[in-house]
């Protein structure tokens, strides 16, 4: 008990500090002239300020964000990405998501739209990043508040489980995505087959975004929910993670897992302070999931690759009861 007592009052001091340290950031304005890109660090993917980069062609500066997919692409990634902008007509409205795999399908949409194949498509972004890249790649953005309806959204996740409940936020634009997602009439995640997993929250924290001055008594709720947060540090600056929004982000740990997704979804929105959580329950209606099979790249549903592991699980169970 004495050492719980000790636990949740270190964490209170450390979000007192943290809590300081957002309140002498002021007025001042951050993410106008940033770039992002994404960057694991203890199991965490973190938004990381990056300088643009600025190319001149044609006597013009053009401005490009610089991310990792550029020097590293993701097969799998951009496979998944290619097949989810198929599904997009002439004349839709496209939420636009955050991350690796999003990047690369905002990067593909543009490529349709230069090539004269889609006409009239606007897209709505779920961060700064995302309405950057649009801009990099061509693609028309408009403001959400602008729009009655989202046609289609895509987006990634960072774990998604068989029922389609998913982690998000590890680029801490959960809060965007979650708006977004919502509005869309249909919203399809695109991830590779690491993303898959058996029970949310094994591997991966709920990022929960919080109001910079709650952020002492929310830590306190979470640890009482059963949770062990973390505030979300900042490379390349001292301090917290700042989100678009303005807000903190606490990574919350669940030791055992995600049991009930859509009750732990609900309680901790119901804590005072918390802006929204990256636990995503009913909302998503297709995943897409990229896999290789031997040499080739594969395009799957979830329900079907859900399937067909259990196929290969049953299988081998026989195999080796047959064998012994």
């Amino acid at each position: 008990m004495a050492s719980a007592l000790l636990e949740v009052s270190m964490t209170a001091s450390a979000a007192v500090r943290a809590n300081a340290q957002v309140q002498r950031l002021g007025d001042l304005r951050i993410g106008e002239q940033i770039g992002f890109r994404s960057m694991q660090m203890r199991g965490v993917k973190l938004a990381i300020p990056q300088p643009l980069r600025s190319t001149r062609v044609n006597n013009s500066v053009r401005i490009s964000a610089v991310t990792a997919e550029s020097s590293s692409p993701d097969s799998l990634k951009r496979a998944v990405a290619k097949k989810a902008v198929e599904l997009v007509k002439p004349g839709m409205i496209v939420g636009l998501g955050t991350g690796s795999t999003a990047s690369m399908a905002i990067e593909e949409l543009g490529k349709l739209i230069a090539a004269g194949k889609l006409k009239d498509v606007m897209g709505v972004g779920t961060s700064y990043q995302a309405r950057v890249l649009a801009r990099q790649f061509g693609v028309k953005t408009v403001d959400l508040n602008d729009v009655n309806v989202i046609d289609i959204a895509f987006d990634g996740a960072d774990e998604v489980d068989g029922q389609m409940n998913l982690i998000k936020g590890g680029g801490a634009a959960h809060t965007m995505e979650k708006v977004v997602n919502t509005m869309a009439k249909k919203t399809v995640i695109l991830v590779d087959q690491s993303k898959v997993v058996s029970e949310l929250g094994l591997t991966f924290p709920v990022p929960v975004e919080v109001l910079p001055f709650a952020i002492s008594p929310v830590l306190r709720s979470l640890v009482a929910l059963g949770g062990e947060p973390e505030i979300r540090s900042a490379l390349r600056k001292d301090g917290p993670v700042i989100t678009d929004l303005g807000n903190m982000v606490v990574d919350v740990r669940f030791p055992g897992g995600i049991k009930d997704p859509a009750d732990l979804e609900r309680r901790i929105n119901m804590i005072p302070g918390v802006v929204e959580n990256g636990l995503f329950v009913g909302i998503v209606e297709t995943v897409l999931v990229a896999t290789k099979d031997a040499e080739e790249t594969v395009i799957i549903d979830l329900a079907d690759y859900v399937k067909n592991l259990q196929q290969a699980k049953n299988d081998a169970a026989e195999e080796k009861a047959s064998s012994s």
